[in-house]
C-alpha cells in the first residue's frame, strides 16, 4: 500500500474540493479556461523537476511512488500532483469569489 500513498494524498485533495464546485465553482464546466490556468504552470515546474533530478538535487522515494515514470525520469505522481492541486486551488478560489458574490448581494438586497 505504501506505493499508493502519493496517490491517495492527490485523491484526497480531489475529494475534499469537490463539493465546491456545487457551492458555485463552476471550475469543471469551464475546461479550457481550467486548462489555460493549469498547464502552463504544470509545465514549468515539470521542466523545473526534470532538471533537479537530472541534477541529484532532489528525488522521490521508491516506496511512496507506483514506479511508473515518465520521460526524463518524472514519477507519474508528481505529473498529476502538478493538475491536481492547482485545480483544487482554482475550485477553492472560484468557491470563495461565488460566496462573496452571493454576500455581497444578499447586502445589497437588506439595504
Amino acid at each position: 500500500m505504501d506505493h499508493f500513498q502519493y496517490l491517495f494524498v492527490l485523491a484526497g485533495c480531489l475529494l475534499i474540493t469537490l463539493p465546491l464546485e456545487f457551492l458555485g465553482a463552476r471550475v469543471y464546466r469551464r475546461p479550457v479556461a481550467l486548462a489555460r490556468a493549469v498547464l502552463p504552470v504544470a509545465l514549468v515546474f515539470l521542466v523545473w523537476d526534470a532538471i533537479a533530478i537530472a541534477g541529484h538535487v532532489w528525488w522521490y522515494e521508491p516506496r511512496f511512488v507506483t514506479g511508473v515514470r515518465l520521460p526524463f525520469a518524472i514519477p507519474l505522481e508528481e505529473l498529476l500532483f502538478f493538475l491536481v492541486i492547482p485545480v483544487c486551488g482554482v475550485l477553492t478560489y472560484g468557491c470563495v469569489q461565488a460566496m462573496l458574490g452571493r454576500l455581497t448581494a444578499l447586502r445589497k438586497v437588506r439595504r
